[in-house]
This record gives C-alpha cells, structure tokens and sequence, in this order.
C-alpha cells in the first residue's frame, strides 16, 4: 500500500538503480576491452570515472531527498497539529455557544476535528456535529466514485465515512464490498457496520453474504454493529455459508442478543464441528440452557475431538438438574487435562459439594487431583 511521497520516492530509487546499471555497465565493458587490449588507459579511466561521478550524484539526490522529505513533514505536522487543535477549539466553543464558526468549505484539518467530536459526542451534541459535517459536503463521496483515486485515497475515505456514521453514505460503501481488492473490502464491511440503521442492515447483510470475507475479519465488523447486530446475524444465520454463520454465531454470544438463542440451539446438531463449537460458546455465553438437547451435548462429551468435549463439559453446567452432574462425574476421569478442567469447573458451579465429594472420592487420580486443584483455587 502506498503512503503519500513514496511514488516519488520510488521513481527516484529506480532512476538510481538504471544510472548505477548503465555505470557499472559502461566500466565493465571499458575494462574488458582493456584486458583484451582494445581500447587503452584512458578509456578505462574516463569510464572509472564516470562511474564514480554517477554513482555520487546519485546518492547525493537520494540523501538529499530523504532529508528534505523528513523536513518538510516534521514541519507540516506541526503546522497541521496547530492547526487542528486551533479547530478543535473552535468547534467546541461553537457547540457550546461561546463562538460563531466561519462558513464552509473547511480545509482538511477541520473535517478531521470534526470527526474527533463525532466519535467522541453522543445525543444532541452529536447531531449537531453531524449536520456540520453535512453543511461541509467533503470530498469523500467523490473520491470513491472517481476512477482514477488511489488506494490510500480510498481508504482514507472509507475510514472518514465510518467515523461520520451518516446514514445516508451507506450507499457509498456497500459497492466497495464487492471490490476485488481485499482491503478495500475489509475497510468497507468496517465502515458500513459502524453507517448502517435501519433498513440499510439488511442491505448490508445481502452485501456481507456476497463479500465472502475471512471469518476473522468478517467477525470483527459484525461486532461493530454492537445494538444494531441483530437482523444482520439473523439473516446471515439463514443464508450464509461455514464462514459466514461461524462469524455471525461468535458475534451472537459476545453481543449477548438472546433474541437468537433458539438460532444458536439448531447449530447444536450440525455436521460441521467448528459450527457446533461456535454455538455452544454463544450459547454459554448467553448463560442459555441448552434444554432438550442433552443427547447432543452427551455425544459431544465422548467426541474424538477434545474442543468439543471441553465445549460440552462447559454448557452441561447450565442444565443443572441430575444428568449434568453424572456427565460431570464421569468427565473428570477424561484423557485431557482441558475437558477434566471444564468438568470441574462446571461442577464448581453446579453443585460444589459433588467437586468435594470428587476430589476425595473419584475412581480417577486425575479427577480427583483436578476437584482439589479447584477447590484450593476457590478457597
């Protein structure tokens, strides 16, 4: 990704390298000539010559340009600092009554002043903030409908919309989710969660689906949404593919929407183990009973694979009633010190007499040293 003044910077370190080639070229074939005596001294030493002329001149304008480079941006940040802060004061002051602001178009610096009291403020402070940033009518809308913008343009603008949260620039981002570059489309999904309200979720969803993003990165935007997740992950739930209903299952749990617990509770049978484990921590998080699916967590206890019985030995915790607790028991003599773990947790919080009953009763010496492990823990 390209930083301002590194196209220039670039150009010039190429410019470098074809005068050091065409340098390095000329001496070589002036000596060559002399050992094969074609040509005399004083073509090799003029061709020496000017391969060490080119070679300085060539440093010396790349020296001085990174110089002259860090210079002027030490100077311009200060200035742009200044100023900033400067407009910061004026944008308080006017929120707070105490000054006029002169009229539109702000410079650059002012808009990013802006967006600092947009993500700071809430209520009426914030609107007002926000009809500010309307009056202003930045460029940013500009910059990702022009062809010709480059990527840090783009980016810079998408990031700027996502901290506005204008709902009506939703319709900006959303074709930004179909672009073949990865990071624009990660910047996108970013900022349509932070824009999207009302009927613009569900249109952010339909473009989430056909985004295929990373579930990582996927996940990351849907918690962005925070309040407003909810039709989002529904619709992701119902139409989405493995990546799509992992992210909108993680991002269940850690939002706490116990709206979509019963959407949770149907990925408890699915095929798929990194579902079924996705559900199980939403649902544990919810602290939501998985009531009438005991023979799933049961099998699940006894799965080869050791996530999903330590997954299992965790939500059988929330059933509390007589079937847990022997599922418990039993899950103390498991192989791994993980499920053994989550089993004694379990029964900590389900029925802590059983754990001391365990931790001198169990038939197993790892079951057993792990109920005294956690008894001395809570103690």
């Amino acid at each position: 990704m390209w930083r301002r003044g590194e196209r220039l910077y670039a150009l010039l370190v190429f410019l470098v390298v074809v005068l050091e080639a065409v340098a390095l070229g000329g001496l070589g074939v002036a000596l060559s000539g002399r050992l094969w005596g074609l040509w005399g001294y004083g073509t090799a030493r003029r061709a020496l010559f000017q391969a060490f002329l080119l070679t300085g001149v060539s440093l010396f304008f790349l020296s001085a340009y990174i110089l002259l480079y860090h210079a002027y941006t030490e100077a311009k940040e200060l200035r742009d600092r200044k100023a900033y802060e400067d407009w910061l004061s004026r944008f308080t002051q006017a929120l707070f009554g105490e000054g006029a602001l002169p009229p539109p178009p702000w410079p650059r610096v002012a808009l990013e002043a802006l967006l600092h009291l947009r993500e700071m403020l809430q209520g009426d402070l914030a609107e007002r903030v926000e009809a500010w940033l309307r009056q202003a009518r930045p460029s940013w809308g500009r910059m990702l409908r022009s062809r010709f913008a480059s990527r840090p343009a783009r980016l810079d603008a998408l990031d700027a919309l996502a901290q506005a949260r204008l709902p009506e620039t939703l319709d900006l981002i959303l074709p930004y989710l179909d672009h073949p570059d990865p990071v624009l489309r990660l910047a996108a999904a970013r900022a349509g969660a932070r824009v999207a309200q009302g009927e613009g979720l569900l249109a952010l969803g339909r473009a989430y689906l056909r985004a295929h993003l990373p579930r990582g990165a996927l996940l990351e935007a849907l918690l962005l949404l925070e309040d407003r997740a909810e039709p989002v992950l529904a619709l992701l739930l119902e139409e989405g593919g493995r990546e799509e209903r992992w992210a909108a299952l993680e991002a269940l749990g850690r939002l706490k929407l116990r709206n979509l617990a019963s959407s949770a509770l149907a990925f408890l049978e699915d095929p798929d183990p990194e579902l079924k484990a996705a559900a199980m921590r939403a649902l544990l998080r919810l602290g939501h009973a998985p009531k009438g699916h005991e023979e799933v967590l049961l099998a699940a206890l006894k799965d080869e694979r050791e996530f999903l019985r330590v997954h299992a030995a965790r939500l059988l915790a929330l059933l509390q009633n007589d079937l847990a607790r022997r599922a418990l028991w039993h899950a103390l003599s498991d192989p791994s010190f993980y499920v053994r773990r989550a089993a004694a947790e379990g029964l900590m919080r389900l029925d802590p007499a059983l754990l001391a009953q365990a931790a001198h009763k169990h038939p197993d010496p790892y079951g057993r040293a792990m109920a005294q492990q956690l008894l001395q823990e809570a103690a």
